[in-house]
């Protein structure tokens, strides 16, 4: 009897030693990159995230930089790794074997010199990597704001910008060794031309999700699927469930046969919203819906990591911010926090406050919808700014508030048939008092 008392009064010591945790859908901050970087590509191995290139500003960066993933989820601080032969952004990144291959971009001013390179590193067992080395094969377009996947050994490429928005993908072989072979375009095409999507393998069935809009920059709700058939390369593309809200710029994540589009762009606007699709047993998509879950922050032009339970959001327009959730059990994207945590994040939430700092008057106002173009003179100034936003009713003479936003070189609209020298674009703008 007493050594049943005894185990009684441990097991009930350890049950109340248990931390209470209350599941929220919100993401939790992590170490930051060690520089802010959008555009930039993103992959996990054996336990490591390294994060390569990207554009800080109208800088691009060969830079790299890797982290481990702890045991509870959470990342070591970031540390550098070797830099790439050329600087890239708005480009991607995919593993196999030993090697991460970094596949086309852009650099230059404004992204313009379009790049076909391709360029590896070899994962060392301690998670450093060797020094980067260029491939002699180069893609057949060159392609910035392209996506790549991997299947089977072989690395397809999938839309971008190659001088004008590209519908074609197109891929290389990986050869014993690490080598890549030549390249050949596919002969099937997608249903629209795709720039700035989200892609995704699922078990060898590709998605390509959301769109920057060609004509007027706007964001698109399209989604469409196909996959490798055999060695004559993809089946014909088929539109799928389209998108809640119009994206560009987006991440997505899978998790038990549902496919996560995060964050993006609809057109000027940053967004922090997620959705959530099924996917059929035949390829296709069910209908989508809106998550509970948002991002910490309205976040475009990151990249996306999954690592056993967790999901990490990495960098962004204008950030340096690495974030991560888990799922609940209905799917939810989230995190469990701790007493402590969540009185912190009820605290932050009930101060949070929707400031836009930044504020100036409005000298012009070019209409450009779903934009409206602001040349303002902002105190202390040296001369004008111009400005993009949600279209809105505005006046010379006005004053509005505007937040942060990306600030874009060389920018052309071809609406007004207008190249500004740069433009910031942000996501909250309004009317305010003098």
């Amino acid at each position: 009897m007493r050594r049943l008392l005894a185990v009684t009064v441990i097991l009930v010591g350890l049950l109340g030693c248990q931390e209470q945790r209350t599941w929220v859908p919100t993401w939790k901050s992590l170490h930051p990159l060690s520089t802010p970087r959008q555009g930039l590509a993103v992959v996990e191995v054996n336990g490591f995230i390294y994060a390569m290139g990207g554009a800080l500003g109208t800088h691009f960066l060969k830079s790299t930089e890797y982290t481990k993933i702890q045991a509870n989820g959470s990342l070591s601080p970031w540390k550098p790794g070797p830099p790439m032969h050329e600087a890239r952004g708005y480009f991607d990144a995919v593993f196999y074997e030993e090697y991460i291959y970094v596949v086309g971009g852009g650099n230059g001013v404004a992204g313009g010199n379009l790049l076909r390179s391709v360029e590896r590193a070899r994962v060392r067992p301690d998670g450093t990597l060797s020094a980067w080395e260029k491939e002699p094969h180069e893609m057949v377009m060159p392609r910035r704001c392209s996506k790549i996947v991997l299947i089977d050994g072989s690395i397809y490429a999938v839309g971008g910008f190659g001088g004008d928005m590209l519908n074609s993908v197109e891929h290389t072989e990986i050869k014993p060794g690490g080598g890549t072979g030549e390249w050949f375009e596919e002969p099937e095409r997608l249903t629209t031309m795709r720039y700035i999507s989200g892609v995704k393998s699922v078990s060898g069935t590709v998605y390509v999700v959301g769109n920057h809009e060609q004509e007027r920059g706007a964001a698109t709700r399209d989604v469409e699927w196909s996959k490798p058939l055999d060695e004559a390369g993809f089946g014909a593309w088929q539109q799928t469930s389209p998108l809640r809200v119009p994206r560009f710029g987006l991440g997505l994540a899978v998790h038990r046969d549902h496919l996560y589009a995060i964050g993006g762009l609809n057109g000027p606007e940053f967004l922090d919203s997620i959705e959530v699709a099924p996917i059929h047993a035949n390829g296709g998509l069910g209908p989508w819906q809106l998550s509970k879950s948002k991002l910490s922050s309205r976040r475009a032009m990151m990249d996306m990591v999954a690592y056993e339970a967790w999901v990490y959001s990495i960098g962004g327009a204008g950030t340096d911010i690495v974030e991560y959730a888990t799922f609940n059990e209905v799917g939810e994207m989230g995190s469990w926090l701790n007493p402590a945590e969540l009185a912190a994040f009820e605290a932050e939430q009930a101060a949070a406050k929707p400031a836009l700092p930044l504020g100036g008057t409005v000298l012009k106002v070019l209409h450009a919808p779903p934009y409206i173009y602001l040349e303002l003179q902002i105190a202390g100034a040296p001369g004008p700014v111009w400005l993009a936003g949600p279209a809105g009713d505005y006046q010379p003479g006005d004053q509005v508030r505007f937040g942060g936003g990306a600030m874009m070189t060389g920018f052309f609209s071809k609406q007004l048939n207008i190249r500004f020298d740069r433009v910031l674009f942000v996501s909250e703008l309004r009317k305010a008092g003098p």
